[in-house]
């Protein structure tokens, strides 16, 4: 072959690898910008739920502490009324609905050889991401193991375990969520982490028609939030 034709395939060669190296680059920085967008989404979303739980929770103390100051005033039976309007949103009663169930194991056996045990086991950011989703998705009330979850509610790895309001569980983390299960079920179903994780642990989900999910049974206390003033 002569060389002018070798060295225009070369070059044509050389033009056709940069091309697909910088596409390849352009992808992955449209993909990393979209992933970074869907977090800080998600971020805002669950930041402003954790505030309105916060606020409605500071009203429900604001409120029996007024109760318990008037016993049995006249407008007791006012104050009372709106103490049951606000605690369901303040995580303080039952609640019984439609909606969503992740259910969460440690793998049995290592997805590649040599995989180290710790990867095989369920951490706090899965169950922190899953909440996140659900929140961000519509959920209404959401409980792990039991466990109300409200804006205050603390969950981190404690060795195999994990402490949810101060309490250790073991695998299976099962979390029920009352809410949309059509747009709770899409975003775990479209959430890269929850894919990827998925390889590793065993994560199943699935609507449910009825799900009771109980209420928070701490202590409510604040070390630096105060109930506002409602009202002149």
């Amino acid at each position: 072959m002569p060389r002018h034709i070798l060295m225009v395939l070369s070059l044509v060669a050389a033009v056709l690898g940069f091309l697909i190296t910088q596409q390849i680059r352009t992808v992955g920085f449209i993909t990393k910008t979209a992933q970074m967008q869907q977090g800080q989404l998600l971020t805002a979303l669950v930041t402003q739920a954790e505030q309105r739980d916060l606020a409605m929770r500071q009203q429900v103390t604001q409120l029996q502490g007024q109760l318990a100051a008037l016993g049995q005033a006249a407008n007791a039976e006012t104050i009372q009324a709106d103490l049951n309007r606000v605690a369901p949103l303040a995580d303080l009663t039952p609640i019984t609905g439609s909606g969503v169930e992740v259910v969460m194991h440690d793998a049995t056996k290592p997805a590649f050889p040599n995989e180290p045990a710790i990867l095989r086991l369920v951490h706090d950011q899965y169950v922190l991401r899953v909440v996140a989703l659900l929140s961000a998705a519509g959920a209404q009330a959401i409980s792990i193991d039991g466990q109300r979850y409200t804006a205050t509610t603390s969950i981190f790895c404690a060795g195999p375990t994990i402490r949810i309001n101060g309490v250790p569980y073991a695998s299976p983390y099962v979390i029920r969520a009352v809410g949309p299960s059509g747009p709770m079920l899409k975003a775990l179903q479209n959430d890269i982490d929850i894919q990827g994780w998925s390889q590793l642990v065993s994560i199943k989900y699935r609507s449910a028609k009825l799900l009771q999910i109980a209420p928070y049974r701490g202590r409510i206390a604040f070390s630096e939030a105060k109930p506002a003033k409602i009202g002149g």
